[in-house]
């Protein structure tokens, strides 16, 4: 994966730039808590790009107006983890929802979608999280399935 530098902004940055400076207008005139307001929004953006691996928190923070540490700060102090802890989560929750309510999709849409240039850097990160590669999971579902078993349950290790 290569990292842009800081003036080249990807469409997805463009994207969440636009995002912030909407979220500013609507908020402009009313007095609203930093320490409340900056985490929350990034919380939302990391929520509703599914942790992407290619958002660039750094570009993010200098659109909300503060460094990387503060925001970070900030984002624990409300959030009880780092924003990358969250990221990581939220990108292996969808990934294990869209495998369970689909486990035919194909493996590298669902990487594509969150962000990975390749279908083995998304199987690492997922094994490195559940303890089991994409294909296992897969095959988990399925078999559950098979019994009858359709809930959203996620296969612990």
């Amino acid at each position: 994966m290569s990292r842009k530098p800081y003036g080249e902004l990807s469409a997805m940055d463009r994207e969440v730039v636009e995002t912030i400076r909407q979220l500013r207008i609507e908020h402009s005139g009313r007095p609203v808590s930093a320490e409340l307001e900056l985490p929350t929004i990034m919380h939302d953006i990391l929520r509703s790009y599914h942790g992407n691996v290619k958002l660039r928190l750094d570009v993010i923070s200098r659109v909300l107006g503060c460094t990387m540490r503060t925001l970070e700060r900030a984002f624990v102090a409300q959030y009880s983890e780092t924003m990358n802890s969250f990221r990581e989560r939220i990108r292996l929750e969808y990934a294990e929802r869209i495998l369970t309510f689909n486990p035919d999709i194909k493996l590298m849409s669902i990487a594509a979608e969150l962000g990975y240039d390749r279908e083995s850097e998304f199987n690492r990160f997922f094994r490195r999280k559940k303890g089991m590669s994409l294909t296992e999971y897969v095959k988990d579902v399925r078999a559950r399935q098979d019994k009858g078993d359709f809930s959203a349950r996620s296969t612990e290790v």
